[in-house]
């Protein structure tokens, strides 16, 4: 795979998880206020700043992919 494939992979593993992380804790904790919405989209940018880099070090690694394709 392509360094560009594996950067996009990764972007699409990490909204997921942060979506869905966000979304069950919004509703377990926030969900009768009315920041509900603000409040989740806060917390998912949050997580998908702190997961992307691990998530595509890990996929970088395993596909034994060495860096950008323009080095």
């Amino acid at each position: 795979m392509k360094y560009n494939t594996i950067m996009i992979l990764a972007i699409l593993i990490t909204s997921f998880f942060s979506l869905s992380i966000a979304y069950l804790l919004c509703n377990y904790f926030v969900s009768q206020y009315t920041f509900y919405k603000m409040f989740q989209l806060i917390l998912t940018i949050l997580l998908m700043t702190t997961f992307y880099a691990p998530i595509k070090h890990i996929l970088l690694k395993n596909m034994k992919i060495k860096g950008d394709d323009n080095e």
